[in-house]
């Protein structure tokens, strides 16, 4: 049964994973294929707000089977699969069979988990490895034996460097360790001391670099408030809106009354299974609440400190999500109620997903289709703008260097680039965070450009064809 779900899970993971690849996919691609292993670690993590263990495994795929959007996809397709069954594993060591296949059954169809399987970022490696650590953890508390250990030492510490809330784990599990000390062997107990010390020993060569990467991010936050507000500011709305996108994934409405309703029977039923989990709850297994609830409460009350709070960096914690679910479902032996309550959990999670691939809004950002655009239509004489002092990764990505781009914010180097131009195609993507004042769209003008056309592509947004006038 457990090979039968994997076969679904890996399915479902493969379906529309050919999309464009968006803003940070692309970002990553573009410089995993340029740097050197050296420049990856030591010059381009000191911008970049993550570990480097993610960079560089896809270096290293890409060397070997090319950056093609499905290639560079792969790594978190298989990652995904793999987190199912470590969830599986990990249901079997708190519950029974039946409970871990219902609970590996709703991650394989989980909305949210399959998106973030299909996407060339940390997230997935950092789920799979958070799970890892979290069923040699639990295995430890009933049975000490060494495999036990090695696997928790080396788990936990690939797990911190894959992401940073990931970090959040570890005072979940001293946390728990200390509540339930009296319940814990002894010796048990104490050989966590030495196994968090090598841990941390692990880690030490990243924590010399970690503080610069830490100014350069807090630098970034403070010169760009807007910027801030959109990586993880904290309020109550982001904070609620998290758990719905646990439930129902990434499709949204517009109207935010319509999407309350549309959501609303989906998140009394999983309040439901949260209080029926209840019924099953145990000192081992009220982990699996600390594992939920803690990190997402901690990250939120760092995030006023740190803009680091937004759903898609709590993928880690879907397992646990998920293996509350099924303890919920499978409460009473009562096999028409078991099955009645699955269909109920599994058509919340196959009709989210049936949103996610039939419609494009909820697909990631259309660079592929804009950057053809810009070919099918562009002249000898063609430039691409930004409105930001760069060009953008996904166009580069897709551009690969036949029609010349560049950023357009400052005064001077617009007249510059456009001196020969006669024909320019602005981008108007993240205008509201690097041009509020549409500043470049201004000068254009004043160059002597007409907008004489606009396009709009998915995620992309407006861009805006000028041309000189005669």
């Amino acid at each position: 049964m457990i090979l039968i779900i994997l076969a679904v899970a890996l399915i479902l993971r493969l379906i529309t994973i050919n999309q464009s690849l968006w803003l940070d996919e692309a970002i990553n691609v573009n410089v995993a294929r340029a740097l050197d292993l050296k420049s990856l670690i030591f010059n381009y993590s000191l911008g970049d707000f993550h570990p480097p263990l993610f960079h560089v495994l896809l270096r290293g795929w890409i060397l070997v089977f090319g950056s093609s959007e499905i290639s560079v996809r792969i790594p978190s397709v298989i990652l995904g699969v793999a987190t199912v069954y470590v969830t599986y594993l990990i249901g079997r060591r708190l519950f029974e069979n039946k409970t871990a296949l219902i609970a590996a059954t709703l991650l394989a169809t989980a909305p949210l988990h399959i998106y973030y399987s299909q996407e060339a970022r940390m997230y997935m490696l950092a789920a799979f490895l958070i799970s890892l650590s979290v069923y040699f953890f639990i295995s430890i508390l009933k049975k000490d034996n060494l495999w036990f250990w090695t696997g928790f030492i080396i788990s936990t510490a690939l797990m911190l460097y894959s992401d940073y809330l990931p970090y959040l784990m570890i005072p979940i599990y001293l946390f728990y360790l200390i509540i339930f000390r009296k319940r814990i062997r002894h010796s048990t107990l104490r050989a966590f001391i030495p196994a968090f010390i090598i841990i941390f020993i692990t880690i030490i060569p990243w924590l010399v670099i970690f503080p610069k990467q830490f100014q350069t991010g807090l630098s970034a936050a403070a010169a760009s408030p807007a910027w801030a507000q959109v990586v993880g500011s904290p309020s109550f709305k982001i904070f609620f809106i998290t758990f719905v996108k646990f439930t129902i994934g990434r499709i949204s409405n517009d109207n935010n009354l319509v999407y309350a309703l549309l959501f609303t029977p989906a998140g009394l039923f999983v309040a439901f299974l949260f209080l029926l989990s209840l019924f099953r709850i145990s000192k081992l297994r009220s982990f699996l609440w600390l594992w939920f609830f803690g990190p997402i409460i901690m990250a939120f009350a760092l995030s006023f400190f740190v803009p680091i709070f937004a759903y898609f960096r709590f993928i880690f914690i879907l397992g646990a999500f998920y293996l509350i679910w099924a303890s919920a479902i499978n409460t009473i032996n009562w096999v028409p109620l078991v099955r009645s309550l699955l269909v109920l959990a599994l058509a919340i999670n196959l009709t989210s997903v049936s949103f996610y691939y039939l419609n494009p809004k909820f697909h990631r950002e259309n660079w592929r289709a804009a950057t053809s655009f810009v070919h099918t239509n562009s002249t000898p004489k063609t430039i691409v703008l930004f409105e930001s002092q760069y060009t953008v990764g996904p166009f580069d990505y897709y551009n690969d260097n036949k029609v010349k781009a560049a950023g357009a914010l400052d005064e001077q180097k617009l007249k510059l680039l456009t001196s020969d131009a006669d024909k320019i195609f602005l981008f108007q993507y993240l205008a509201p965070i690097t041009d509020p004042q549409g500043l470049v769209f201004q000068e254009l003008t004043k160059e002597g450009f007409t907008n004489t056309k606009m396009e709009d592509f998915e995620g992309v947004g407006f861009i805006y064809v000028f041309e000189k006038r005669l």
